[in-house]
């Protein structure tokens, strides 16, 4: 039996998987015309972001996109055109990106954590309901690694105490939820075109909506609150969180190839998910025709299993913690993610009155979310890298590192104490 790469022996896998973020000669060219035209910023007419958010919005099958210079600076803008003032409650998923509540909080706003489906990890009906009081004057529903949130659930709830919901698609761009692309189901959505997302120009964000009023304020919001095509007035307050040109050239390039990179991650998650859940301790985030119909395409930002330790151990034995066995897999020359994941409830600026930057939030309930994050492990771009593209004879090493860490489970377990120092 070949020693753990963890423990001093070789690894397994000493070649490279597919990286992340990908990009050929085009996005070379792009930048090159860019530099060229001397007009890098801004979005005017013919510009690289006006032709960007004309073919992101036809994607999206929605009649207005506006790209901004981040994800969180989109929730931002979409919180403040749908009117959120100081005080006011916003609910979020307990399990998200820290950012998705801070976008509240940067507003003064009080986000109210809602727990999550144990399955799909996003929020629902209920679990919003739960969290409503007098002071909800929003939600935002988060498609976690791709896969849409139950809407039909969540606009249920919405629809009868009149709260608009905000699409947190950060990581859910070619996610489909009853044949509809996730972005074009609420009030507004939300992209993030940030590094390890599905498109990427390194940092960026997008805006759509079906709503025309709301779209110009999203402009002026985004533009020092100048109206769209206005050069001088300033009739509200805004900030400049608009995208360059460079970046814009960039995501029409990475928008071209989206699809194809879909179709591969989906064989590449469904061969996965069929030879990992073979294994003992181990139970892939179920295949989304399997969990629900409605899911009509994934995002295929990650792909993620659950990790049990005493399962994994075996033979009435607790096995490695999950940090210990992220730090195997990578060591073993399998790109995981090696961050231990926190709810967001239980961030220092929420949890922690004496934290410099301490801000108001309400739990309603974050069990689920809580145990999601003791015992998720994340391949994929959750780990910067391309790994679900690669062929399955590639991927087949994926299996052969937990076989391996699997066979040594017993010597993992002796050295767990010190690992736990070393690498966590």
């Amino acid at each position: 039996m070949t020693a753990l790469a963890l423990l001093g022996g070789p690894p397994l896998r000493t070649r490279p998987f597919q990286t992340w973020p990908q990009f050929d000669q085009t996005e070379v060219d792009v930048l090159a015309d860019v530099l060229n035209s001397r007009r890098w910023g801004g979005v005017h007419s013919g510009s690289q972001g006006e032709s960007f958010e004309t073919q992101l919005a036809a994607y999206l099958q929605v009649p207005h996109a506006a790209v901004v210079s981040s994800g969180t600076a989109g929730l931002m803008i979409a919180l403040r055109a749908l009117g959120i003032r100081p005080g006011d409650e916003v609910v979020v998923p307990a399990m998200t990106y820290v950012a998705t509540a801070t976008a509240v909080s940067l507003l003064s706003g009080v986000p109210v954590f809602a727990d999550i489906d144990s399955a799909t990890h996003t929020i629902t009906g209920s679990s919003m309901k739960a969290a409503i009081s007098e002071k909800t004057k929003a939600v935002i529903a988060v498609h976690l690694g791709g896969h849409p949130a139950d809407m039909d659930s969540l606009s249920a709830v919405a629809d009868r105490y009149g709260i608009p919901i905000i699409e947190d698609c950060a990581q859910s761009l070619g996610a489909a939820y009853n044949g509809c692309q996730t972005g074009s189901l609420g009030a507004i959505g939300v992209f993030s075109f940030a590094s390890t997302k599905n498109i990427t120009a390194g940092e960026g964000g997008a805006i759509v909506t079906h709503d025309d009023e709301l779209a110009a304020r999203i402009a002026s919001l985004r533009d020092h609150g100048r109206p769209l095509g206005v050069a001088g007035d300033h009739p509200e307050l805004g900030w400049n969180l608009r995208l360059s040109e460079f970046q814009s050239a960039i995501l029409r390039a990475q928008l071209a190839r989206l699809n194809d990179h879909l179709a591969a991650k989906a064989t590449g998650a469904a061969y996965l998910a069929s030879k990992l859940a073979n294994l003992p301790g181990l139970s892939p985030v179920p295949m989304p025709t399997d969990l629900d119909p409605r899911v009509t395409a994934h995002g295929r930002f990650s792909f993620a299993f659950t990790f049990d330790s005493e399962t994994f151990g075996g033979e009435g034995t607790s096995g490695p913690s999950v940090s210990v066995f992220r730090a195997a897999l990578r060591a073993e020359g399998i790109p995981v993610s090696l961050r231990d994941l926190v709810a967001c409830p239980d961030e220092p600026i929420y949890a922690n009155a004496t934290s410099r930057d301490y801000s108001s939030s309400r739990t309603a309930s974050a069990a689920q979310a809580r145990a999601a994050c003791a015992r998720l492990v994340l391949l994929g771009q959750a780990a910067g890298s391309g790994l679900l593209l690669n062929e399955s004879a590639e991927l087949a090493d994926v299996v052969r590192a937990v076989e391996k860490i699997h066979e040594n489970r017993h010597h993992l377990r002796r050295e767990q104490r010190q690992l736990s120092r070393i690498h966590i």
